[in-house]
């Protein structure tokens, strides 16, 4: 009987160092669920907890949220744990694009320049009409060199406290031909950098998304300048 008990005990001793079940979900359900860096499920899975082991690491991940990583201990008695990833103030307020950071070309209509017997084009109304598009979203234009076909704004900086990122956009505009016609190549530029050395221009790198209100930019530039 003494000798039962003590395999008994032994048994229940040894089960204690092994694995118990936890169910680990997250809301969006679409958030996808990494358990010490490996990915297991979308949503909702169950996870293995070893007293051994101390605890495992749970990062959830989806776009448009600010990514979540905890950790989950062995001596957490829950059977059951649930999180809420909270919305991305970032993604929010910048969408993605295609062409940020890039030249694109936009093809000058004829009625915005014209040229003369001798071949020379007068460019003025559609220079005009640059200055006026990009002035609608910036304060001033820093660069302007008509003579070498070329304009460029400063950079234009946004703060998102809540994340600490701060961003910067500026256009470059420069004049070419295709085909022997007055094209635009124009550029919009987006950059973000953590706020912490801000003061660095080495801080921030390219990003494939552009702040919303520079969004209609785009296609601001193609209607009003293009064939």
């Amino acid at each position: 009987m003494k000798y039962c008990c003590l395999v008994i005990l032994s048994c229940l001793f040894f089960f204690s160092l092994e694995a118990r079940e936890v169910k680990i979900s997250v809301i969006p359900s679409t958030a996808k669920i990494y358990i010490d860096g490996n990915y297991v499920a979308d949503g909702v899975t169950t996870a293995s907890l070893k007293k051994r082991d101390g605890f495992i690491v749970v990062k959830f991940v989806e776009d448009g949220y600010v990514t979540l990583e905890t950790k989950i201990f062995a001596s957490d008695k829950r059977s059951a744990v649930a999180y809420t990833l909270r919305r991305d103030a970032f993604y929010d307020v910048t969408v993605a694009s295609g062409i940020v950071n890039k030249y694109f070309a936009v093809k000058v209509s004829k009625d915005l320049y014209s040229e003369d017997q001798s071949g020379k084009r007068n460019t003025e109304l559609a220079w005009k009409m640059i200055h006026q598009v990009i002035l609608n979203y910036f304060d001033e234009i820093q660069t302007t060199d008509l003579a070498s076909g070329f304009i460029q704004t400063p950079w234009q900086y946004k703060t998102f406290s809540e994340i600490q990122i701060l961003t910067r956009t500026r256009v470059s505009v420069k004049e070419s031909n295709l085909g022997g016609d007055l094209t635009f190549q124009i550029k919009i530029s987006s950059e973000a950098a953590p706020l912490l050395g801000v003061n660095q221009d080495e801080s921030f790198r390219e990003i494939n998304r552009i702040v919303k209100e520079f969004e209609p930019l785009i296609s601001e530039f193609q209607i009003r300048l293009g064939k």
